[in-house]
């Protein structure tokens, strides 16, 4: 599958959206990922991804943001449509990275508790 441009969240004010006090935002964590939820209304659903960058260098970021989207991209069937998502990345080691199926595993997870 592709992973289309209208499936990014880009501009300021979507991403925004999930920080106003007004807007109902749902949040759902582990302890590798935090996946924060706003419904948008839409036959499809979009998505950011973020990490803090004291976690790793920009390599590491980098890396981790690729293997977020690929995930998204390879499986956007199982994940619930008519949300807008915000993934935050709370922990990365570059020394230690997680292979695939171990992102896949743990992120697969939460948007199984969207339902």
């Amino acid at each position: 599958m592709k992973l289309y441009s209208k499936e990014r969240l880009k501009h300021r004010n979507d991403i925004s959206a999930f920080f106003n006090k007004n807007n109902s935002v749902k949040r759902i964590s582990n302890s590798n990922y935090t996946l924060l939820l706003l419904r948008n209304n839409r036959l499809y659903c979009r998505f950011a991804v973020t990490i803090k960058k004291n976690k790793t260098n920009s390599v590491g970021r980098n890396r981790v943001k690729r293997i977020v989207r690929e995930i998204f991209r390879i499986d956007k069937d199982k994940i619930p449509t008519g949300y807008d998502y915000f993934i935050i990345i709370n922990k990365f080691d570059s020394y230690y990275s997680p292979s695939f199926n171990d992102c896949k595993r743990d992120l697969i997870k939460l948007f199984q508790k969207v339902l």
